[in-house]
Parts: C-alpha cells; sequence; structure tokens
C-alpha cells in the first residue's frame, strides 16, 4: 500500500514531464480520450500536427488547449505540469502563494492557473456518484454523511454565524474500507438542499447513514430507491476507533479540516467549493498516486474553459 501511495518524487516528476515535448504528448493523449469534436461542425474525426487541432470535414484548427481550462494560456506546458504535480502530490495541496513562488511566477499568475487548475479537478469529480454499484459487481458501499461548520474566523461567539456549511459524504466499501468521498457547500442544512447534494452526490439505489440531524431524512428517496438510516451515536467527540459509525467521514472531515488550516487558513465561502472539489478529486485517487498527472490531465481534457472575470465575478447562491 506504502508503494501505491508513494506518487512520483520530485526527480521521477522531472524525468518524465522535464519537457514541453513531453508534457504536449501526454495532454494529446488524455485529450485523444475524452474526445476532441470540431467547434464548428461537431466532427468527432480530426488530426494533430504540433499544438495544433485539424478537422477533417469542414477544415477547422485549433489549439490542443482550446476548450479547457488552459484555453488561450501563455503559459509553457512545463509550468502548467509541474502546477499539476505541486497541487496532487501531496493531501492538504498547496496555496496560490507558494505556488507561484516554486514555479517563479507572479501571484496572479499563480491563483488563476491554481484556480482553473481546481475548476477542472471539481468538475471531474462530480461526474462520480457515492454508493453505486461496484465495477466488480460485489455489494455496494454504504454512504456516510455528516454536516460541517468550516470558517468563521470572524465571528464572535459560540454560534455558526460567519461560518459556511457543508455536507461530506464518504463510501464505506464492503471490505471495511475508505471509498469516495464527496463534499459540497450548501446554504442550509434543510430537506431541499440536502435533497440537491443527495441527487447529485448519492447513486441511484445507496443506502445512506447519517446522525439525527431532522433534515438527512431527505436521503431516502423511494423513487430512486435510495434509502437512509439514522443513527445515534450519543457522544460529542467522533468515535476515533477505527470501524467505528460514522469513522470514515469523520477520518474525511478531519482531513479536510488540517489541509485548510495548514494551506489556506481561512479561505472565503465563494472559493471554498473548489478547494472542496480538488480536496475530494486528490483524495479520491490516493491509492493511484503515481498516475496522478495523468489523472490532471484527463481531468483538464474533460474540462470547460473559464475566464479572470468569472472567477472574480461575486458569487451567486443556489437561490439565485
Amino acid at each position: 500500500m506504502r508503494l501505491i501511495m508513494r506518487g512520483l518524487t520530485d526527480v521521477d516528476f522531472e524525468q518524465r514531464f522535464g519537457t514541453e515535448a513531453a508534457c504536449l504528448a501526454a495532454l494529446i493523449e488524455a485529450r485523444r480520450t475524452e474526445g476532441m469534436p470540431c467547434p464548428r461542425c461537431d466532427n468527432p474525426k480530426s488530426y494533430i500536427y504540433g499544438r495544433r487541432v485539424g478537422c477533417t470535414r469542414c477544415g477547422r484548427r485549433w489549439t490542443v488547449t482550446a476548450g479547457t481550462v488552459m484555453a488561450s494560456t501563455k503559459l509553457d506546458l512545463t509550468v502548467w505540469f509541474r502546477a499539476m504535480h505541486l497541487m496532487t502530490s501531496t493531501k492538504q495541496g498547496i496555496s496560490a502563494v507558494e505556488l507561484g513562488r516554486r514555479l517563479g511566477v507572479s501571484y496572479p499568475t499563480g491563483w488563476y492557473l491554481h484556480k482553473r487548475l481546481c475548476r477542472a479537478m471539481t468538475e471531474r469529480g462530480e461526474r462520480y456518484q457515492l454508493g453505486g454499484p461496484p465495477a466488480d459487481g460485489g455489494e455496494p458501499a454504504i454512504v456516510e454523511a455528516d454536516d460541517v461548520y468550516l470558517g468563521g474566523e470572524r465571528n464572535k461567539g459560540q454560534g455558526t454565524g460567519g461560518k459556511t456549511r457543508v455536507i461530506a459524504a464518504c463510501e464505506r466499501r464492503a471490505d471495511g474500507g475508505m471509498g469516495h468521498v464527496a463534499m459540497r457547500v450548501v446554504p442550509s442544512f434543510t430537506a431541499r438542499h440536502v435533497e440537491a447534494f443527495r441527487d447529485a452526490c448519492v447513486a441511484p439505489g445507496a443506502h445512506v447513514r447519517t446522525d439525527g440531524l431532522r433534515a438527512f431524512g431527505a436521503f431516502a428517496d423511494t423513487a430512486t430507491e435510495r434509502t437512509h438510516e439514522t443513527v445515534i451515536t450519543g457522544g460529542k467527540r467522533p468515535d476515533r476507533a477505527r470501524g467505528s459509525v460514522f469513522f470514515w467521514v469523520n477520518t474525511a472531515i478531519a482531513n479536510l479540516s488540517t489541509a485548510i488550516k495548514a494551506t489556506f487558513k481561512a479561505p472565503s465561502a465563494k472559493h471554498l467549493p473548489e478547494y472542496l472539489g480538488a480536496f475530494c478529486w486528490v483524495t479520491n485517487r490516493r491509492r493511484n498516486m503515481p498516475r496522478m498527472i495523468e489523472a490532471a490531465c484527463r481531468a483538464i481534457a474533460a474540462s470547460t474553459p473559464t475566464t479572470r472575470n468569472k472567477l472574480y465575478a461575486p458569487a451567486i447562491g443556489p437561490d439565485g
């Protein structure tokens, strides 16, 4: 297990992705796997020459990075790949300030690069739903879910004012191990917002286990055969014994808390969704650390473009 989770050393990374040609080859492979339909006629067949792509039907040409979070980038691919390595080689991730320092770029460039990679990881992670039937046909995992309050450094007193509400969920596999993790910011812990999290993150037919929070009853849904179980532990502090109820979701929350305190200090509610998305994406691929760069390439290949204006724009909540 340690060998699997060790990942690439800095030396290994430079040997594999230290040149522009090696980075381009990895990105092209990922884009071919995800598909590169023509932006004009949607033709799935294309040819590649250098960093350009050409449509075999209408002759339209575009770059390999077009249509992704890397669209219109002026940075070398080696800078992008080093950023991918730094952001995926540890559970805690890396802040935009440290990323810019390590890459030798300005803070605005490091911040924009960091945000675009977080966006790609988040979009990729949103494809997966917890508790679905496993590929090997075995017994489905149980989904553990809990409510979390993050932030609130400017909050005075003991209440939850100034804190961001998050629903965290984690799979407990049939063999007792930890499966995939999902975390989403929610406006409130009400049935309506629990249902939105359920539909986005929990597979039809899944069994969800939660504590006694009343709104969590909305995880049950007869139409999609989702079931819900309430377990009252009776203690204010989570039981840290391995195998205890909610052990894995509490472990994921503890890892998140450590990562935020070590990296972001006090992330704003506006940017927290993508920090959560990147954290879950890395956590869900921790068993294949040596292939993190290839996984990040696939996430980029499947991503949608964004701009600085969109990232700087005020956040709009789910209620508009």
